[in-house]
């Protein structure tokens, strides 16, 4: 395909564009992740807040549990106590002042029960407290954190609008099919689209080029690939001599 000197040299300098393009839009795919990162810290640290919440529920439904069931002690110690008068046998006397004492012996057991988880939620209330505060403090940062990232996202995109403008540009009076291999070419993983022969080789992939495919490279008038690695190659001295 017919192709002119300064086609080459602006096929060239897109490629230059296209790495600077590739660092930037590499550094902006980057950027997602940290933010993902940034806001599962966030989850994670509310999450402590949160287990800590939750033990505290936990502990006022235990000792709600603890009082209901010292109630039913002292109701059935109260109950026992009021059937005493009416037994009639001094087995079943004594049956009855055994079920009281057992039933406040209970009571007492759960009463300390009862103040030791009074004890627990005094503790987990107080570190609740002050978890809250941690939190606080540590989300606002990791937020700071996603909004300085989101700001450099925004700078790099708009940097990256700009060089691809201007890149585009320079694609303009490059012909339509050469610019189509040098694109396939990248699409497969060979970002050096474009690379200079370096004596009888490629400098990519290192074949021994034929003669003709030099000769052709040489004279810089079509768009000459590399028989192995389908790169785009060029005589850099040719290149130079045609623009003197």
């Amino acid at each position: 395909m017919a192709l002119t000197k300064e086609n080459l040299g602006q096929l060239i300098a897109i490629q230059e564009a296209d790495a600077s393009l590739d660092k930037v839009k590499a550094d902006m795919d980057k950027i997602p992740v940290f933010i993902a990162n940034l806001r599962q810290a966030i989850e994670d640290e509310k999450g402590k807040a949160s287990d800590l919440k939750n033990k505290l529920l936990s502990l006022e439904k235990k000792k709600k549990e603890k009082e209901l069931e010292l109630a039913q002690k002292e109701e059935a110690a109260k109950k026992h106590g009021g059937e005493l008068n009416s037994v009639k046998t001094n087995e079943a006397f004594k049956a009855l002042q055994l079920e009281i004492e057992r039933a406040k012996a209970q009571g007492s057991d759960i009463e300390t029960e009862i103040l030791q988880i009074m004890e627990d939620l005094d503790k987990v209330r107080k570190d609740e407290k002050a978890a809250a505060a941690v939190t606080a403090v540590e989300v606002k940062k990791l937020e700071a954190e996603i909004s300085a990232h989101d700001g450099r996202l925004a700078g790099l995109k708009a940097q990256f609008d700009g060089a691809k403008a201007k890149r585009d540009e320079l694609a303009g009076p490059i012909p339509a099919d050469a610019m189509k291999i040098y694109n396939h070419v990248r699409s497969r993983g060979k970002l050096d689209a474009v690379v200079a022969i370096e004596g009888e080789n490629c400098s990519a992939c290192r074949i021994t080029l034929a003669p003709q495919v030099i000769v052709e490279a040489t004279k810089a008038k079509a768009l000459v690939c590399c028989e192995s690695c389908q790169r785009i190659i060029y005589r850099p001295e040719a290149l130079a001599a045609k623009a003197v």
